[in-house]
């Protein structure tokens, strides 16, 4: 029996499952799987990319040649949706390569044993040398933990951690963005709870509009506190996936367009209080459609007390909730721009929601 070691590594899609794919079927056409390193995630090397790898290193037992063994990963690789386009670097779903077999000594047109570009290679030595530190490369006779010393790549390569499913997303938009519908169909698609925005205290929406400065503070703090309340007694009550149609955030937003600073400052100080207690969403996905298409929305739902909504109302808190939202960096955000909300859209945007949760949730 030989022992050969392979590399694999990938950093388009659903990354982490293409690497347990590629294993299965390495155990299953190439051999017995004698070691499996960690796997660790690394910026692309030898090009620019916005994807970043995952990379992982196994030490097999093969009863297949080198050209057989190097046959097979390539099947396998096209299997995995490799698209080979003729660069030599680039993005890929899965990349396979044949570091060592055995302590053999190849160079051919199709094979070169060892792989030429190990000792250059951070996402290769960390891996290989957890597995065998002690391994001698057969040309350049050091062991891979000294290789790994001397190796200048300047590339992190961090261990993976994958991510925990979501357990709270929210949407989020300006009034009339259509943050409700899309809530509703992505909660049925996902078989989540769904948390709709339900305000008691709806009576003071009327007041407000008809007198803004007499009532802002008042309806700003009793919303306030009845999404903490929402929030919290629907995260006391589940343990699945949350999907709101609001956010503790946009309480800020909207108190910054209707507060004086000072009611505003000691509106912001409950909200911290209030902040810090609830559970931060693990996505927020913010629908922005223009002030035309938000005041053709309003017109339609019928509420009486918003047809006097005006246009620099709508543009004053778009304003608002670009800036507030740009300022939540640690939470992941996907900002949709809505021209006509419609089936063929609230389809397409969901397809492209749950394409975003599994490559970046798992």
């Amino acid at each position: 029996m030989n022992v050969a070691f392979l590399s694999l590594g990938g950093n388009l899609l659903d990354r982490a499952n293409y690497l347990k794919k590629a294993v299965e079927a390495i155990r299953t056409t190439c051999g017995k799987v004698l070691q499996l390193s960690s796997v660790y995630e690394t910026e692309a090397w030898g090009f620019e990319s916005r994807h970043k790898y995952l990379n992982q290193v196994l030490k097999i037992q093969t009863e297949l040649n080198p050209l057989q063994l190097l046959n097979t990963i390539q099947k396998i690789e096209l299997e995995l949706e490799r698209k080979r386009d003729g660069i030599k670097n680039s993005d890929r779903t899965m990349d396979i390569d044949l570091l060592f077999y055995n302590q053999m000594v190849v160079k051919t047109e199709t094979l070169t044993l060892p792989h030429p570009r190990i000792h250059l290679r951070k996402f290769i030595l960390i891996p290989l040398s957890e597995i065998d530190g002690n391994l001698i490369h057969p040309l350049l006779n050091k062991k891979i933990s000294i290789l790994l010393k001397t190796c200048k790549d300047k590339l992190q390569v961090k261990l993976y951690h994958a991510p925990s499913p979501p357990k709270y997303i929210c949407i989020e938009g300006n009034i009339g963005s259509g943050k409700s519908t899309l809530a509703k169909a992505l909660s049925k698609k996902l078989g989540a709870t769904y948390l709709p925005e339900e305000y008691q205290g709806m009576r003071l929406l009327p007041l407000f509009y008809s007198n803004p400065k007499l009532y802002a503070f008042s309806l700003e703090f009793s919303f306030l506190v009845n999404r903490f309340e929402q929030i919290a007694d629907c995260f006391n009550r589940n343990k699945g996936l949350v999907i709101s149609d609001f956010s503790i955030y946009k309480s800020l937003c909207f108190a910054k367009v209707n507060l004086k600073k000072a009611e505003y400052d000691i509106f912001n100080k409950q909200y911290e209080s209030l902040f810090y207690k609830l559970p931060q969403p693990d996505l927020i996905i913010h629908l922005n459609t223009s002030t035309t298409n938000l005041l053709g929305n309003i017109r339609k739902r019928g509420r009486p007390f918003e047809q006097t909504i005006s246009a620099a109302y709508l543009e004053a808190l778009r304003k608002a909730y670009d800036k507030g939202f740009g300022e939540l960096t640690q939470i992941s955000q996907i900002h949709i721009v809505v021209k006509k909300y419609n089936a063929e859209l609230e389809k397409s945007l969901i397809k492209n929601i749950v394409k975003h949760l599994k490559e970046n949730f798992g």
